[in-house]
């Protein structure tokens, strides 16, 4: 946002007596304080341009400009253009760059407080000619990144782990499974969600979380869970729904569970 100049009249001096009362005032608007982003110092090609025309339609006609010196002015012209594309291009492979690596990233928030995010780049999308990278849900642009750290192995892998049902009785039985990765710091933060149904269809994500939730869900560090009222005589199939730290979820091979009569 620009800064709003006030031009001094007759009143100027009541208007800025006004103001400075006005901004002395905690906790208004008036603390707020905009600054243009835009470097004015930099001279972009446009205005390499039209400062070149304006030297051209100011000159002396009695000295002209010599038109070796005009052509030297184009020549640098063309080669700052240039080098604005190079510098275009090598910020966008850049930003390209970030997607699926590790980073830290660091700005203040409103409340003036840093607010500082460590984990993989999801995503880059250039908005209003910004590049804006994502981390989870929160965005940051590119002179937000403190830091490029090595991209972690966060995969796992629930095939071959295994899923059983003890102690199983007419109303409830005792589910146990295995922890999908051998990473310590990993497992540590897995979120896993039993649920149950009668359908012997329970093999993915979608229909496993269509079933019966035990609990609130979302456990951490637990790798097992009791199922609590259930029907005498009745078959039922449960599963897992493990969390993985990137989001993505995973769930295991379905344990049938036949109550006692």
């Amino acid at each position: 946002m620009d800064p709003i100049y006030m031009s001094r009249n007759s009143t100027g001096a009541a208007s800025a007596a006004s103001a400075a009362s006005a901004s002395s005032k905690s906790g208004t608007n008036y603390d707020a304080v905009f600054s243009d982003k835009k470097d004015n110092s930099i001279m972009d090609p446009s205005a390499f341009l039209n400062l070149m025309v304006t030297q051209m339609q100011n000159q002396d006609f009695t000295d002209p400009m010599d038109n070796t010196d005009m052509i030297t002015q184009m020549a640098q012209f063309s080669n700052m253009e240039m080098m604005q594309q190079m510098a275009s291009y090598s910020k966008t492979n850049y930003a390209v760059s970030l997607v699926g690596k590790s980073v830290t990233a660091s700005k203040i928030s409103v409340s003036g407080q840093l607010d500082t995010t460590v984990g993989v780049v999801d995503q880059v999308s250039l908005v209003d000619n910004d590049y804006v990278i994502s981390i989870g849900s929160k965005k940051y642009s590119l002179e937000h990144i403190m830091g490029i750290g090595e991209t972690k192995d966060v995969s796992i892998d629930t095939d071959g782990c295994e899923l059983v049902a003890t102690d199983i009785t007419d109303k409830k039985a005792t589910i146990t499974w295995d922890v999908p990765t051998d990473d310590k710091d990993i497992a540590g933060k897995l979120k896993y969600t039993v649920y149950y149904g009668t359908s012997n269809d329970f093999n993915t994500v979608e229909k496993v979380e269509n079933g019966t939730m035990v609990g609130l869900g979302d456990d951490v560090n637990i790798t097992t869970m009791d199922i609590k009222n259930l029907l005498p005589d009745t078959t039922y199939y449960a599963n897992v729904v493990v969390t993985n730290v990137d989001g993505t979820k995973e769930v295991y091979k379905q344990v049938e569970i036949i109550t006692a009569k």
